[in-house]
């Protein structure tokens, strides 16, 4: 039993060493401009025909992020904030922060951990998103690529909104 669990650390310390010292590609979303950093070597989905954005799975395919943007179709921000603060199906949050122009929420869905941060850019027009899942036992290990990656999102250029681009 011991054997295990020293395997089972040994594997984790190798694969977060991996990560640590992985190197980033940015992904830019032409649509609405989100733009964020994701670790070389994870593989980018099928493109949703709308433009909206992209979602890349790690090698092992155990974690994904994605990186998209919407349109604020919210007539008053604390609505807008509040839908992007609300838990989806099953999940818990255990985080919450909000500032002028964006919100993060954490948290747990079964064995899993979720992390969401969005930004408001172009005047109020679009959010930008990043969407983080990952195993909870491999949370060690991600919590210097979800500290990266939230950390890279920005909003860019937009074919979808003029005020962007100025």
């Amino acid at each position: 039993m011991k054997a295990i669990g020293l395997a089972a650390a040994a594997a984790s310390l190798l694969y977060s060493s991996a990560i640590a010292a992985a190197a980033w590609q940015t992904y830019v979303n032409e649509r609405f401009g989100s733009t964020a950093d994701v670790p070389t070597g994870w593989q980018a989905g099928t493109p949703p025909e709308n433009g909206d954005g992209l979602t890349f799975a790690a090698p092992d395919g155990q974690a994904t992020i994605a990186i998209f943007g919407s349109l604020n179709v919210w007539d008053r921000l604390d609505e807008a904030f509040a839908d992007h603060e609300k838990p989806e199906d099953g999940e818990t949050i255990t985080y919450k922060h909000r500032d002028k122009r964006g919100t993060v929420v954490s948290g747990v869905k079964g064995d899993r951990i979720f992390y969401r941060k969005a930004i408001l850019s172009c005047r109020g027009q679009v959010w930008n998103n990043v969407a983080i899942e990952y195993p909870a036992a491999q949370k060690q290990a991600f919590d210097p690529v979800v500290t990266h990656v939230a950390g890279s999102l920005r909003a860019g250029k937009s074919l979808q909104v003029e005020e962007c681009n100025r």
